[in-house]
């Protein structure tokens, strides 16, 4: 695609990348928790069958987004989800480290799991917050820069 024929999304279409997104979310969740209750390989096929499809239109939501984004606004996601991500998640992995290494001095409470699944989703979903918490102030920095 050319800068030539490149249109803003403008508010318009924020709203529609948000929407389609959080019904994608709301179909995902709610089929995650009908299919949870299938027991044996057909439920865990029909979830993980379910949840790419889900993922897929996401990333074609994504594709759409992108192709509408000025070069300004795609620099700053780049930089943003290079050093911010990366940020995040260095934190998230020293933090890891350290509940590896002293493990027997550390007592984690009790909403972050007790057995190894519960604990390595719990992992999981801090270091992307910690990528998340990363890319927002490197965005922020990139804008406030660029003023």
């Amino acid at each position: 695609m050319s800068f030539k024929s490149f249109k803003p999304l403008g508010i318009r279409g924020a709203l529609l990348v948000f929407a389609v997104s959080l019904g994608l979310g709301l179909i995902g969740g709610v089929l995650g928790v009908i299919l949870s209750d299938q027991p044996g390989v057909g439920g865990f096929a029909m979830t993980a069958v379910m949840l790419s499809l889900v993922m897929a239109g996401a990333l074609l939501i994504c594709v759409w987004w992108w192709r509408h984004l000025d070069e300004a606004a795609r620099e700053a996601h780049k930089c943003s989800w290079f050093w911010g991500g990366t940020s995040g998640m260095a934190v998230g992995a020293v933090l890891l480290m350290v509940l590896s290494l002293r493990r027997e001095e550390v007592v984690l409470p009790q909403w972050a799991g007790e057995t190894p699944p519960e604990l390595l989703l719990t992992g999981m979903m801090a270091i992307l917050l910690f990528q998340l918490a990363g890319y927002g102030l490197a965005w922020a920095w990139w804008w406030l820069g660029r003023r």
